[in-house]
């Protein structure tokens, strides 16, 4: 956002969308400290820009530095004679740091009168009697990439280099990414794209990505790339399952190359039967969804309308079906993200009509003292109801009703990978896997989906994705058929086949206690696996470590039957892709992992049980009965009972378990 000096009086009407991005709980979504912040932002950038010292005043600390340390009287002199010369100040690329006590808002860029030039700073926050206040202004290290000086396609003479991608096998036109760089290392855009990208939080996503600071352009399998005289290097990727290419050219005004590149599949899980998506997608439209789908070869997208605070985001583009430019190998549809900063988010698949309220509660799901009416229970029925699919999203957090809407039957499945490294257990939370794996030991058949919550040019759709597997013709239809039926297998990389006695993911073994199962595990992986795991009842019963860094393995055991119980497989390595990275939330990656949904072993009709995994439950639901009773705000006591009598009815469900 660009705030200039000919905006005097300007109002504060929108809130910054760059920092929006830039700071939040783990769950990817801003708060209300971070809006606080926000506001205080903006006041100072309108106060210094129209030389107002006693807008300004109220905003900084007591012991106030400016740079190398002028106080705050000398400053605010500053700021009423405008001595910098201040004529612009840029804070859409301004980010949040926690350092400590402090909170580092940086860089803030000033542009001067004095000639074209711009200075980066940084602002840090402390706290002073309860109150945010400004303590310091020091210059910023450097510029955020987007304002240095760039080697932009305008400034030279350009040649067009045709460029055309192929499948090596079949010798298809596929869509790709590419990357494109000189000797330098500057990036070349193709004919249509951007040099430098947007990267903030709902800032024109779609149709680039940002990968480890390198910048991709989707593209159709025939482009056009301008470029000068010099020597370039190209990438090409597509999705999990073909082998990237990387190709060098030369390109002289007596030689302009045609450039042929054939990329080659390692696998290929539509012939076996298997489908790939994303459950959990933001802000795309249809042809950039389509885009990237196919770019991606990405056969599923969901686009999820929702709302965030005031925003409203996608519901102009819901029809209740798949979209018109569907085909035989992409599907978008758009669908809802449910969202409440207590209660929980759910992604809600295959609706025909939105389910109102879209979010709802305080911030930044709903608005400011908004009321916490109703239960996420009600819109998952609502969803039920008219055939929809309900998925816990970006499992397990925010968690308030999580355990409510197990016991009551609410969920379809849970979206087990989006975020950081859901089987690492020496977190400060519990792992998403072991929440997991503490409903399916109460004897609820909840199978895994995978979205990436992409809201940002820096993430690439399908990076964690969710593979289905059913019979007849790809259709949305029979894709969230096969979810429903536990024919999954979510991954960010690594194919993964399981059986047990010959029964596939999803599949009941009938069986006796005392019986021996037959497992078998087979993975494929581009980077080899670490390990792979074969998971009975949340515990690890058999691993096979991959001493040979193999890019393929399988893993044959036994596993005795002791009770009604659920076996899966999944595969680790701790190697972090450059994929769902968000440096302001601390995630550096996601790592090389896969998990399967349950086979389960049915032993003379009871249903599986574990008293310790539903007393957990059970406390989880005296939380969220606690919360209703005493912190949330309805219109009405009688919703507050309403909603009270609701969670003590799902606590009911595990007491039973207990005492069973």
């Amino acid at each position: 956002m660009l705030y200039s000096k000919s905006h005097r009086n300007m109002v504060l009407l929108i809130l910054l969308t760059g920092l929006f991005a830039a700071w939040s709980p783990t769950y990817s979504h801003p708060d209300d400290e971070m809006e606080k912040i926000q506001i205080m932002l903006l006041k100072w950038a309108n106060g210094f820009l129209n030389s107002d010292s006693a807008a300004v005043a109220p905003l900084l600390a007591k012991d106030f530095k400016f740079d190398w340390g002028e106080k705050k009287a000398a400053f605010l002199r500053r700021v009423a004679l405008n001595s910098l010369g201040a004529s612009n100040v840029i804070i859409r690329y301004a980010y949040q740091k926690h350092v400590g006590e402090k909170i580092l808002v940086s860089p803030v860029v000033i542009y001067y009168d004095r000639g074209n030039s711009k200075t980066p700073w940084t602002l840090t926050f402390v706290k002073e009697d309860g109150e945010w206040k400004i303590a310091s202004m020091t210059r910023a290290p450097a510029l955020p990439p987007e304002l240095k000086k760039a080697v932009l396609p305008e400034y030279t003479s350009l040649h067009e280099v045709s460029v055309t991608v192929r499948d090596a096998d079949t010798g298809e036109p596929i869509a790709t990414r590419v990357h494109i760089k000189d000797q330098a290392g500057e990036y070349w855009p193709p004919q249509g794209h951007m040099k430098n990208i947007p990267i903030g939080w709902r800032q024109d996503v779609g149709g680039d990505v940002m990968v480890a600071g390198k910048t991709f352009a989707y593209v159709e399998p025939d482009f056009i790339l301008p470029v000068p005289e010099g020597s370039y290097t190209i990438e090409v990727k597509r999705g999990m399952e073909y082998e990237p290419a990387t190709l060098q050219f030369k390109v002289t005004s007596s030689e302009i190359p045609e450039i042929k590149i054939k990329l080659k599949r390692w696998i290929n899980l539509r012939k076996q039967g298997w489908y790939s998506g994303d459950t959990h997608v933001h802000f795309l439209g249809l042809r950039t969804a389509m885009q990237e789908a196919r770019g991606e070869d990405l056969n599923v997208i969901n686009i999820l309308a929702t709302k965030w605070g005031e925003l409203i985001t996608n519901v102009e583009q819901f029809t209740g079906a798949p979209s018109v430019l569907s085909d035989s190998n992409q599907i978008v549809y758009f669908n809802e993200e449910t969202r409440h900063g207590f209660l929980g988010h759910t992604v809600l698949l295959n609706l025909k009509e939105l389910i109102y309220p879209l979010s709802w509660g305080g911030p930044n799901e709903g608005v400011p003292d908004g009321y916490d009416y109703p239960a996420m229970a009600y819109q998952a029925d609502k969803a039920h109801k008219q055939q929809g699919f309900v998925s816990w999203a970006h499992f397990p957090y925010p968690s308030g009703e999580l355990a409510v809407d197990v016991a009551l039957g609410k969920l379809d499945a849970v979206d087990l990978f989006t975020w950081g490294d859901p089987f690492n257990e020496k977190g400060p939370r519990p792992a998403a896997a072991r929440i997991w794996y503490r409903i399916l030991n109460c004897g609820f058949r909840i199978p895994v989906s995978a979205g990436t919550d992409k809201m940002l040019n820096t993430q690439v759709v399908g990076s964690v994705r969710t593979y289905v597997k059913f019979d007849g013709a790809f259709t949305y239809d029979n894709w969230i058929k096969g979810i429903r039926a536990g024919r999954t297998f979510v991954t960010t990389g690594p194919m993964l086949k399981f059986t047990a006695n010959g029964k596939e993911i999803g599949d009941t073994i009938n069986s006796k206690k005392g019986d021996m199962i037959k497992v078998r595990a087979e993975v494929r992986s581009q980077i080899p696996i670490e390990r792979m795991e074969i998971i009975k009842n949340g515990e690890i019963v058999a691993t096979k470590q991959n001493v040979d860094k193999s890019q393929n393995m399988t893993f044959q055991t036994e596993v005795t039957v002791d009770g009604s119980s659920w076996i899966a497989a999944r595969v680790y390595s701790s190697k972090l892709l450059p994929y769902q990275a968000w440096d302001v939330l601390n995630l550096k990656g996601i790592p090389v992992l896969a998990h399967t949904s349950p086979i389960y072993i049915n032993v003379d009709g009871r249903a599986q049980r574990s008293p310790e995994d539903a007393a957990y439950l059970a406390k989880w639901c005296d939380y969220a009965i606690e919360w209703a009773r005493n912190k949330a705000r309805y219109l009405h006591e009688s919703q507050r009972q309403e909603i009270v009598e609701l969670f003590t009815k799902a606590k009911a469900v595990y007491l039973q378990q207990v005492q069973e």
